[in-house]
């Protein structure tokens, strides 16, 4: 007999499948013409599936949508772009492990799958708003960090935080001037 899994079962496997591809996606990156096998807007005549599908619909959905980058040419994407992504595949970072430390392409794919991992995980799973949350945040509680993170999150999507964070960013650069969510986003994503 085949049991279901709980939601909370359900959602902890969406996360674990969500991040083990969001990494595998980027560390194909280390594959000299990875590329060529990308898709829109790298290889826009390719017929084949794309090999990286959740950073290709980030980029797809969201960077390309972007007012300056929308109107940016064909040309950008194939000649300047793909030329700094291809000199990254090509550098001599380190994968394997050196002296004991984790190889330095190792460390910049994990960063990285780190970030993205979270708008792929809403891409696909969607985001269910949430109304009238707290906006008391304390920075030396992990769950309120992870809860600003998410409220955070919420009001990109459903409200207006960027356009807030911005307009107060361009006041100041002084971290403790700005609002307690803006400051828990801050540390959730310096812990994670």
């Amino acid at each position: 007999m085949t049991e279901l899994l709980s939601p909370t079962q359900s959602a902890a496997l969406f996360d674990i499948l969500t991040h083990y591809n969001t990494y595998a996606e980027i560390r194909e990156f280390r594959q000299p013409g990875s590329l060529a096998r990308y898709g829109p807007p790298f290889a826009t005549e390719q017929q084949q599936p794309s090999t990286s599908p959740a950073l290709q619909i980030l980029v797809s959905k969201f960077l390309l949508t972007l007012p300056g980058l929308r109107n940016l040419s064909p040309d950008f994407w194939k000649v300047q772009c793909q030329d700094i992504i291809e000199n990254l595949e090509k550098a001599n970072l380190s994968e394997s492990y050196d002296k004991g430390v984790i190889g330095s392409r190792k460390t910049l794919a994990t960063a990285i799958s780190a970030l993205i991992e979270y708008p792929v995980r809403g891409t696909y799973g969607g985001f269910p708003e949430v109304k009238n949350h707290r906006q008391d945040y304390d920075i030396t509680d992990a769950a309120d960090l992870s809860r600003g993170f998410r409220d955070f999150l919420n009001d990109a999507i459903y409200g207006d935080v960027l356009d807030k964070m911005v307009a107060k960013t361009a006041e100041t650069d002084n971290l403790e001037e700005h609002d307690s969510q803006t400051k828990a986003v801050h540390e959730f994503v310096l812990v994670k």
